[in-house]
């Protein structure tokens, strides 16, 4: 044949391909006949393990049954439909808005008829037995491949071509007998099974079933008014499919939760809008926009690149979906209402957030070993202090067929077609939000948390060593009841101690840096020092030999050089040494010196500064330069921040100055201060700036500042210059007898 046209003739192996290799494992494949009993408005599925050992294990007489009530098959949907897999109907009619089944009214999960190819990969004999609704009839399917192999590449144990269309499938009609109880559905009996079964395998399967229409419905406000009850029967015994740490969950769930968060992304607006408490009666709206949002790393490393090459927002395609999470305190020593045991541990870490589409989940997201969201991978590679660790935070994600027509499943049951930029819209959002959630819900959390647990730190264990010595001495008198309390009163102290001491650290870690970049900038000093003298005699020797060239350059080595050593000179008055030489200074004068060390970033960013000094005395203060500028160089360095994070033509920074007053107000029009960070701002270790910050830049002026009897605070509404944040440094100290 030289021309012509060609038929698709597969081979028969195509049937291993969509089944025993394209479906995971024997439990996603039960699952999936589970799906269709679902699809077909079965009230009920019940999957038999017949005559398997009391261990699970497979005998020669193993037999697997899969049985609903559903509305069955007429033998025109036997041969129009079920042989003819990827059949159109389901698809065209959902393409044409029809989602729903006839009966109750159930989104239609299948369409592809890949589903069905899920007996193949439990076993070779099968038996599949029908009947419509008000029918007196019943069909009967059965399939024998028990002369292939597993690969249908032999036959009788002969190497073979065997093509697909040559396999047939027995069919036969009966009337229904009288006793049988089932007026409609279907049943499925799978005998010379494959696979390796055991009771490790059936818990797990159970675990699979509790959660296929809803996660933790049972023991939360997630429920699912539909009625599909899923039971499985080994050798005759019912297994429960409840959790039995069911309660125990629950109660987790109700008592230590440190956040609840209910909402949803609306794709149209952008927005995230929730509520963080099932108590609050009010929501939080979070634009993609939003300077908090744009400030996190995430948002940086992805959505900033492709906000610029889309110029402006980006749009996201993967549509609107709603969600809830519970999450949970791990951390060391946290004890009382939030406190968590190992087993409290345990039991969170065997579920994580799921993926449920039309209230049917989609697998395997949720299993304790998947990491969709690839959490572990960003916290593996250095970046765990931006996300909550998967076992930190359970709950569930809801999106439709509807709203999110580009987020399909994969062929296989296992998880999401990663074709385009749906799925990966989708995930990234979810990463942000959670990363948003933890940067501010969850900090303000911590911080509330440890701010009732505050005690003096104490170096020594002396305190610890009077306790002890104390307790034995009760236990010894026979004093048990106020041994326990000073048992108890010794744990708190210990706990509040830890904390204090890991502050205490932290806090001394990052002055090691300061004084390490003290002493290095003094060696430095000298060096450069030296250098300008060695160019300084490198000009005048050039000059004698009357070489204009290396004459020149050397000038400006010295030029170079001296640039250096007045930066130098204004870095060393920040440390802690020059801090301690209080006079009268002069602000303004400092001010400019800082301004000017920002000109070049604030003129990159499209920032406008400019500066007000009220007519009459000049602005004095009896400090150091290092304190002026250490808290001039934060408010700078927050002000260029925020203002990077928005996208507006207009950006300014204000800096107004009233000697007569005392006062300097800092002003900018960026993002400004959330009602709800106001709190927290001044306190050590709380940031706006996401993982960037360490939460020391204003927590740090205000210390410098009290220290002299000064202070900075937050700008009353009606003495604002710009919208948004203003601060206020007072130099006017308040005299001791109140006048």
């Amino acid at each position: 044949m030289k021309s012509g046209k060609l038929s698709i003739r597969p081979y028969a192996r195509l049937l291993t391909m969509l089944g025993d290799q394209l479906i995971r494992n024997e439990r996603i494949a039960l699952v999936e006949l589970i799906k269709n009993a679902y699809d077909a408005d079965a009230d009920w599925v019940k999957v038999r393990f017949e005559k398997f050992n009391e261990d699970m294990s497979l005998t020669e007489k193993s037999s697997i049954v899969v049985e609903d009530n559903g509305c069955g098959m007429t033998p025109k949907e036997i041969q129009e439909s079920w042989m003819n897999p990827a059949a159109p109907q389901k698809y065209i009619k959902k393409k044409m808005g029809d989602r729903r089944t006839t009966t109750k009214n159930r989104i239609i999960q299948g369409e592809k008829g890949i589903g069905r190819f899920a007996i193949l990969k439990l076993g070779n004999l099968i038996t599949i037995t029908t009947r419509a609704s008000n029918s007196r009839r019943e069909s009967c399917l059965k399939y024998d491949f028990t002369r292939f192999d597993n690969d249908f590449v032999e036959e009788d144990g002969a190497q073979k071509d065997i093509f697909l269309d040559e396999i047939k499938i027995d069919y036969s009609e009966s009337p229904v007998l009288a006793s049988s109880d089932l007026t409609h559905g279907t049943r499925i009996e799978i005998h010379n099974l494959k696979g390796a079964w055991s009771k490790n395998v059936i818990d797990k399967l159970r675990r699979d079933i509790s959660s296929l229409t809803d996660p933790i419905s049972r023991i939360t406000d997630h429920l699912v008014d539909d009625n599909f009850e899923i039971s499985i029967i080994c050798n005759e015994m019912p297994e429960p499919l409840e959790d039995k740490n069911a309660e125990d969950l629950k109660g987790l769930i109700e008592s230590k939760s440190v956040l609840k968060i209910k909402g949803k992304y609306d794709s149209h607006q952008n927005t995230f809008l929730f509520r963080s408490s099932k108590d609050a009666d009010t929501d939080t709206t979070i634009e993609l926009d939003d300077p908090k949002i744009k400030g996190l790393w995430i948002w940086k490393q992805w959505f900033r690149e492709k906000s610029n090459q889309e110029r402006g927002n980006p749009v996201c395609t993967c549509g609107s979906f709603k969600f809830q999470f519970y999450v949970f305190d791990f951390s060391r020593g946290i004890s009382g209402k939030y406190g968590l045991s190992q087993n409290d541990k345990n039991m969170l870490k065997e579920h994580r957030i799921y993926l449920y589409r039309d209230g049917v989940r989609v697998y395997p997201y949720g299993d304790p070993e998947d990491d969709w969201l690839n959490i572990d991978v960003a916290r593996g590679t250095g970046k765990a202090g931006h996300f909550f660790s998967n076992d930190q935070v359970i709950g569930w994600i809801d999106i439709s067929q509807e709203h999110n027509p580009n987020l399909r499943d994969k062929t296989n049951r296992e998880g999401l077609i990663e074709a385009g930029e749906a799925v990966t819209d989708f995930l990234f959002l979810i990463r942000i939000f959670l990363s948003y959630v933890k940067q501010y819900p969850y900090s303000r959390y911590q911080h509330t948390q440890r701010s009732k647990n505050v005690a003096e730190l104490m170096r020594s264990q002396i305190i610890g060593d009077h306790l002890d010595k104390l307790k034995t001495t009760l236990e010894k008198g026979g004093h048990k009841t106020e041994a326990r309390k000073v048992a108890k009163l010794t744990k708190e102290y210990q706990r509040e101690r830890s904390y204090l001491v890991q502050r205490a650290e932290t806090t001394e870690d990052l002055a090691g840096v300061g004084l390490s970049v003290e002493m290095t900038s003094h060696d430095i000093l000298l060096m450069v020092n030296r250098a300008q003298e060695i160019g300084s005699r490198l000009a005048k020797s050039s000059r004698h030999s009357g070489d204009e060239k290396i004459c020149q350059q050397a000038d400006m080595l010295v030029g170079v050089l001296t640039q250096i050593t007045e930066n130098m000179k204004d870095i060393q008055v920040l440390f802690k040494s020059a801090k301690r030489r209080r006079k009268t200074l002069r602000i303004e004068p400092i001010l400019d010196k800082i301004s000017q060390l920002y000109e070049g970033l604030l003129e990159k960013r499209g920032i406008r500064y400019e500066k007000i000094v009220s007519p009459g005395s000049p602005l004095v203060a009896d400090t150091t330069d290092g304190v002026i500028m250490q808290v001039l160089i934060n408010l700078f360095d927050n002000a260029a921040y925020w203002l990077d994070t928005i996208d507006q033509e207009e950006k300014e920074i204000i800096v107004s100055i009233n000697g007569d007053q005392g006062e300097l107000v800092f002003s900018d029009n960026g993002p400004g201060i959330d009602k709800e960070d106001l709190p927290y701002i001044f306190e050590p270790f709380y940031s706006g700036k996401g993982q960037e910050g360490r939460g020391l830049g204003l927590y740090i002026a205000r210390q410098l500042l009290e220290r002299h009897d000064y202070y900075i605070s937050v700008v009353e509404e009606s003495r604002k210059r710009l919208i948004n944040a203003n601060f206020l440094i007072h130099f006017v100290r308040e005299r001791d007898d109140g006048y």
